[in-house]
């Protein structure tokens, strides 16, 4: 892979992250509202629903946040090569974290699929990172 085609994905897949890393986020504080208010219900089972809907923002939170941070370092990595190292330690991060969701996808028979892609675009992230690494 050429150092010119690893700017460009990383550009491009800098982007697709920034956008999806801040909707994700942006959604995930919905969940944690939503969370608060269902667990101020009466009953038992309100409060186990809204610590569930609140752990669920939570998690939700941090993969937005993750995949924002990973969209802007590799965005920031295809304008100067000098930065190129935190968007290859993002890289890593979201190949194991996507690792992970895709084992636990495959256990649950759900969302395998996206599971799938997000794991490769992690991986073509790692390539491309890696290659402007090594060429610095």
């Amino acid at each position: 892979m050429s150092i010119q085609t690893s700017k460009t994905i990383l550009k491009v897949f800098g982007i697709i992250g920034i956008i999806f890393g801040g909707l994700t986020s942006f959604v995930s504080i919905f969940l944690l509202l939503g969370g608060g208010v269902v667990s101020l219900g009466n009953g038992d089972e309100s409060y186990a629903v809204g610590a569930l809907i609140l752990i669920l923002g939570i998690l939700t939170l941090i993969s937005g946040l993750i995949t924002l941070a990973q969209g802007i370092c590799s965005y920031n990595a295809s304008k100067d090569s000098s930065k190129i190292k935190p968007a290859w330690i993002f890289a890593i991060i979201g190949m194991v974290a996507n690792g992970i969701t895709l084992i636990s996808s495959i256990s649950n028979d759900s969302g395998v699929f996206s599971a799938i892609i997000s794991l490769g675009i992690s991986v073509v992230l790692f390539v491309a990172a890696n290659t402007i690494k090594k060429n610095d």
